[in-house]
């Protein structure tokens, strides 16, 4: 390609094909978009090798265990960062003359170096310079786009990670305490139901209320008192009221036995005490018990 017999459709085309590439490379990880870069130099400009460094990624055509011989040439000689394009000739003897244009990338984001060569006299025409220097900048663009895309995917991941642990942590936790919870509140229920129909039945036995003897009233004024004195009258061990009140607020044995560091079998002949010493059957009429005596 010259520049006075450039066709001017084809370095339009050229240049269209060129802007377009960071929308093309949008999904494509930097080590694609870095062989993507040197495919299209190779193909739109004619080259005999071209390099390419994009901070640690690394590429060169032809393709490899090293770059080409005018091309190592070129990079042994320095980066000259900041520099601009510049050209050279690489004279390999039998291997025949290059000319080799370097291109340094001087980003906030990104530094890195191009090299291509031909074996032209006249490489790279300012049209070429020109197309070399847009190919460059779009990769530099999808570049930083990639790195910024997996960043952002990255992240999107940790949270969505963090966020199934903690479902799966309120999960279990609810798993675990909802058979207790539920259990307490039937306890409530049950213990509710059992007190309200205690306190209607003597009303019912008794239809006409009489006046209260001295010695009634006199049990009266003394009832705060003794409820106050009501968990030390009952007819329970220490232990066996520390149960009831556990088991009056719904907890299983199993829990019971790990509050009071004591063997399952223990709380069993605990509560098998207290039924038999408070005369019920049951835990809703324990728990019944448990209310009107204060214990909870």
């Amino acid at each position: 390609m010259t520049d006075g017999g450039v066709d001017a459709g084809r370095w339009a085309r050229d240049l269209g094909a060129l802007l377009a590439l960071p929308a093309m490379w949008v999904d494509h990880e930097a080590p694609e978009i870095v062989s993507g870069l040197l495919s299209v130099l190779v193909g739109v400009l004619d080259l005999d090798g071209a390099y390419a460094r994009f901070d640690e990624v690394e590429a060169w055509r032809p393709s490899g265990p090293e770059p080409s011989a005018e091309l190592a040439v070129a990079l042994e000689a320095g980066d000259s960062t900041g520099a601009g394009i510049t050209t050279t000739e690489v004279d390999l003897d039998e291997h025949g003359r290059y000319r080799v244009a370097r291109v340094p990338i001087a980003l906030p984001w990104e530094s890195g170096l191009v090299v291509v060569s031909a074996a032209r006299d006249e490489f790279p025409t300012p049209t070429e310079t020109h197309l070399l220097r847009v190919a460059v900048g779009q990769a530099a663009i999808a570049n930083h786009t990639a790195r910024r895309l997996a960043r952002e995917r990255a992240a999107r991941v940790i949270a969505e990670e963090t966020l199934e642990r903690q479902t799966a942590v309120l999960r279990a936790l609810a798993e675990e305490t909802g058979p207790s919870l539920q259990a307490a509140v039937r306890s409530i229920r049950d213990a509710s139901r059992l007190v309200a129909e205690g306190e209607a039945l003597p009303r019912e036995a008794s239809p006409e209320p009489s006046a209260p003897t001295p010695r009634a009233a006199a049990a009266a004024d003394g009832g705060h008192e003794a409820s106050g004195r009501a968990l030390t009258a009952l007819p329970l061990s220490r232990r066996e009221a520390e149960v009831l009140g556990l088991l009056a607020q719904g907890l299983s044995n199993k829990e019971i036995a790990a509050v009071m560091w004591l063997s399952d079998r223990t709380v069993e002949r605990h509560i098998t005490s207290l039924y038999r010493k408070i005369g019920v059957a049951r835990r809703s009429e324990a728990t019944a018990f448990a209310l009107r005596h204060g214990v909870i």
